[in-house]
């Protein structure tokens, strides 16, 4: 999950603990001289993730106007000088070691966060590699996130994969690739899934064979443009969704983002004072149907989306849904004795029984003969 955690500022952290945080590192905000570090506040927003079970990764932004490779153009989307991007990137390592994981930066292919060159962003991923690798050799290497639904970004995306540095391709320096999973505005978490299996398939041809991570995900996005609100329902199904779909595909992680919820996407997991929305407490209902489990595929039947997954016990998990949102009579397998919504309500439910599923998924807890 995507949680700004302010060092002294008040903020809610979530009333269930996901098991890993981003945490934007403003490389700016640390160094504000040449050579000078200070790390209070990275100190005190990783001792808060850690103080509540949760694995910070650190997204490297925002280059220092003093270390911008084109001074006369300075902004903090300037590509870094490679010299000082290095000598960070090992004091960032060398402090925090194997506690947190590393991403090289945010969205290099979006011109807000990063006006260099995919070639150049190779060379900041050779950098970080070895200098993680050295100084924190537990710790995961993260490939730049980037967004990848439109024609221009994917180019951006397979250029970068693409490069090659000496005898090495940058798939050699990165222990996990990375999307930023926004669908287009009008759609939802099949074509989230669908964005994160095209990349999957695109840094496997470049030669890299480790795990695609969903850095962030939610719905509407378009741009800084405001979103309109979806009903709460929906937005308890998409996070619902979301997760069962990626978790049966094999995903690692998936990062929400975000907690403190924004004016740009449409789902909301809080409701601006720390209290859990429908969404909200969706998360943490289909948190509970997953860990633990091991995936079994999805399937489509007249218009009924099932994903199966085995759980310990004896027991199986069948999540179903109607795609369309079409309510659709769907037959109990055999085994089932419960059925859970997304709301967290449990339910007896005999095999060969009936029951109607919407857009929000409903899980049936199966017994294995």
């Amino acid at each position: 999950m995507d949680i700004s955690i302010g060092s002294t500022e008040a903020f809610s952290w979530p009333q269930f603990t996901p098991g890993a945080v981003r945490i934007h590192l403003a490389w700016n905000r640390v160094e504000r001289s040449p050579g000078t570090f200070d790390w209070t506040e990275t100190d005190a927003k990783i001792a808060i993730a850690e103080a509540h079970g949760a694995k910070p990764l650190l997204v490297i932004v925002d280059t220092p106007i003093f270390h911008t490779s084109y001074p006369a153009h300075a902004t903090n989307a300037s590509p870094p000088r490679l010299h000082s991007y290095g000598r960070f990137v090992r004091r960032l390592a060398a402090r925090y070691g194997d506690r947190v994981d590393y991403q090289v930066w945010n969205e290099p292919n979006v011109p807000l966060f990063y006006t260099g060159t995919p070639a150049h962003a190779a060379k900041m991923t050779k950098i970080a590699g070895k200098s993680v690798r050295k100084f924190a050799p537990g710790a995961t290497v993260v490939a730049p996130s980037f967004t990848v639904r439109h024609d221009t970004d994917r180019a951006w995306f397979k250029d970068y994969w693409s490069q090659r540095l000496g005898r090495k391709r940058v798939a050699d320096f990165v222990d996990a690739a990375n999307i930023s999973a926004y669908p287009f505005p009008e759609k939802g978490p099949e074509q989230g899934l669908a964005l994160a299996q095209w990349a999957q398939r695109a840094v496997a041809r470049e030669g890299f064979d480790g795990p695609l991570w969903a850095s962030e995900i939610n719905y509407g996005a378009n741009g800084l443009a405001p979103t309109p609100r979806i009903p709460a329902r929906r937005q308890a199904a998409f996070v619902v969704q979301t997760y069962v779909l990626h978790a049966a595909d094999g995903a690692e992680r998936v990062y929400w983002w975000r907690w403190e919820g924004h004016q740009t996407v449409n789902t909301q997991l809080q409701d601006g004072e720390g209290g859990l929305t429908r969404a909200g407490v969706a998360y943490g209902v289909v948190k509970g149907w997953l860990l633990g489990t091991k995936p079994k595929g999805c399937s489509w039947s007249a218009g009924v989306r099932t994903c199966r997954f085995r759980a310990r016990g004896g027991v199986d998990r069948v999540v179903v849904w109607s795609g369309s949102g079409k309510r659709r009579a769907v037959r109990a397998p055999v085994g089932a004795v419960t059925r859970t919504s997304a709301s967290g309500a449990v339910r007896e439910i005999g095999p060969g029984r009936f029951l109607r599923v919407g857009r929000a998924p409903v899980m049936i807890e199966v017994m294995r003969s």
